[in-house]
């Protein structure tokens, strides 16, 4: 590990000691030789274009002349509509319909009209020039009208003028009857026409789209049904040589199944399930190796990922113990052989298309949760190409914007705190108040390698965000008994049929590391853990033994640091829903000097507390 610029050991002689002697430190490296591709600066999306607007059609009637009459006859035209829809932009739609009626004087051509000899009367004959010619006697022209006056005079029509006159009478009425009815189809089609008219008229349309909106405004919104999210997450995977060579099997293999073998009542249910993968698994392609530059197996990612766990947190002080290599292994691993785990704090260097500003949303049921994590510090080590989420407050902030634009609701897993302090430090007090006021809903924290308070902040807005200051280890081999007891904390998300969204239940469960040799090496909740178990607990590899870890002396540091909330008998913390409920706004200057309220939570501090082991 390279050296800090001014010489000294970035962890401390407390951390040396607190993390198992006899490992030696291996030699410093640094990241700066790890070549990466230049990241691809981000390109923007070529512009959508917009759905052409529909072409408008308009057809108009036309003026015909009757050729019996010399007036012109006006076209019937449709004014222009417009129909809205939903999926393209608005198009214009023109249709218009008209009907022409033309009455046409009907006469015969010809007139057929029997000529024998010896009788007088007319006959029409087609000339040479086309033009009727009319030849006969002298009654030949006689007219209709000229008949009837003769008829009326006296005198008589019978015989062969009679004959005569009923003639000409016939024709005359087969044409008042051709002319009566184009009169009646003139009407008919004129009144149709009319009616396609206004059809499509845009006046007309117009409320019919109203009294559509109106319907649709009128129905009633279906109501979604209510989402419930659970979620619990276990404090840090610390692989000191003993954890790792606990795994190891005779014929060669390596399996890490034991060490979360009695957890599965604690996890089961839940829907998204938390652990912090404190150390790097670059895997075998390096030397195993624990503290202080860790590297360990990826066999402990599948048993991980066996028990249940749907989320790794990378974010951690030790993400770079590996260099650039080590991180892009660990990464290259999750993705391949388990796709459906959801890694976040850190990604993958030799992946251009990832970035730590890249937000992880769960969903359920349309019930949208995001997850952000980060990290205080890398332990001396340079990140210049951004791989892992650190607790910058730019970068933080605007994570926290992107997360609230996507879910409903936000949850934050930071890496922070002073290690073995079991009370908060203000610089976590003044981090919280960031996240809270910038859109966290709950907060789970990680690191101090030892459980801290649990307690409810009040954010300016009314909301009440749980607060686990540190969940401390899930299993190590580190030598104080403070450092074998770490927690689950629990949290129920809500999503009501209104959309309103809040935290409604939370809760803390301790859990004990058990030292031993192989699969012996484990953790129980600590309501499960017996005085027959602490009896065998020896950590083989340090020489230390840890028998008197028992229930009785978990219970009681467990009170110290929790408050008069840890019920021993059940050995869970859990929070009155009531300080849960929202409060109206804060206004003013209300939050005291750590820029929050603290509604719930009575730990004590670090200095009352007897840790001797």
């Amino acid at each position: 590990m390279a050296e800090l610029e001014n010489g000294s050991n970035p962890y401390g002689e407390n951390e040396a000691r607190r993390h198992r002697s006899g490992e030696a430190r291996p030699s410093a490296r640094s990241s700066s030789g790890d070549a990466r591709p230049q990241r691809r600066e981000g390109q923007s999306r070529p512009a959508g274009s917009s759905n052409a607007g529909r072409t408008r059609r308009t057809t108009t009637g036309e003026t015909h002349r009757n050729a019996s009459h010399a007036q012109a006859r006006p076209s019937l035209r449709s004014s222009d509509g417009t129909r809205q829809r939903r999926s393209a932009p608005a198009g214009r739609y023109t249709g218009s319909a008209g009907a022409q009626g033309s009455r046409q004087g009907a006469t015969s051509s010809r007139q057929r009209t029997a000529s024998r000899s010896g009788r007088s009367g007319s006959a029409v004959h087609r000339s040479a020039n086309g033009r009727n010619v009319r030849r006969g006697g002298a009654s030949a022209g006689m007219s209709r009208s000229r008949a009837r006056r003769l008829s009326a005079t006296g005198r008589p029509r019978g015989g062969r003028a009679g004959a005569r006159s009923r003639n000409a009478l016939v024709p005359a009425l087969g044409i008042a009857a051709i002319i009566g009815c184009l009169l009646v189809l003139f009407l008919a089609v004129r009144g149709v026409a009319g009616c396609v008219s206004r059809a499509f008229a845009p006046k007309d349309e117009a409320p019919a789209q109203q009294q559509e909106t109106e319907s649709q405004t009128s129905a009633p919104a279906a109501k979604e049904s209510p989402v419930q999210i659970d979620l619990v997450m276990i404090g840090d995977i610390l692989q000191h040589r003993g954890v790792f060579e606990s795994g190891y099997m005779d014929d060669g293999t390596r399996n890490y199944d034991h060490i979360f073998a009695n957890i599965a009542g604690l996890i089961d249910g839940a829907d998204i399930k938390v652990v912090n993968q404190e150390t790097v698994l670059g895997g075998a392609q390096f030397d195993f190796s624990g503290y202080p530059s860790f590297n360990g197996p990826q066999e402990m990612g599948d048993a991980e990922v066996k028990a249940g766990f749907n989320v790794i947190l990378r974010a951690t002080n030790h993400a770079m113990d590996m260099g650039y290599a080590g991180l892009s292994s660990e990464i290259s691993f999750w993705h391949t052989n388990h796709p459906e785990v959801g890694v976040i704090g850190a990604v993958d260097p030799n992946d251009p298309e990832t970035s730590v500003d890249d937000v992880y949303v769960f969903e359920k049921d349309g019930f949208k949760v995001a997850l952000l994590n980060y990290t205080y510090d890398l332990n001396g080590y340079e990140d210049p190409q951004g791989a892992v989420s650190m607790l910058d407050e730019e970068h933080v902030k605007r994570t926290l914007a992107t997360a609230n634009e996507l879910a409903d609701m936000v949850v934050v897993f930071p890496h922070w705190g002073e290690e073995y302090n079991l009370t908060p430090v203000q610089s976590q007090y003044d981090m919280a108040n960031t996240l809270i006021e910038n859109g966290a809903d709950v907060i789970i924290g990680g690191h101090p390698h030892v459980i801290e308070p649990v307690e409810v902040l009040t954010a300016s807005d009314g909301r009440k965000v749980p607060c686990f200051w540190s969940v401390g280890n899930f299993v190590s081999t580190q030598l104080d008994s403070e450092n074998l007891v770490g927690g689950a904390a629990k949290v129920t998300l809500y999503k009501d049929s209104d959309g309103s969204c809040r935290v409604t239940a939370a809760s803390f469960v301790p859990t004990i590391t058990h030292e031993g040799v192989g699969a012996n090496l484990t953790t129980y909740p600590i309501y499960d853990y017996t005085d027959a178990l602490a009896s065998s607990s020896y950590d083989s590899n340090n020489g230390v033994d840890h028998s008197t870890l028992t229930r009785e002396w978990a219970n009681e540091f467990c009170t110290q640091v929790l408050g008069s909330g840890f019920d021993t008998a059940s050995g869970v913390l859990t929070i009155d829903p009531a300080s849960l409920e929202p409060t109206q706004a804060q206004t003013g200057d209300s939050t005291g000097q750590q820029g929050l309220t603290v509604v719930d939570g009575d730990g004590a501090n670090a200095e009352e507390l007897d840790t001797a082991a």
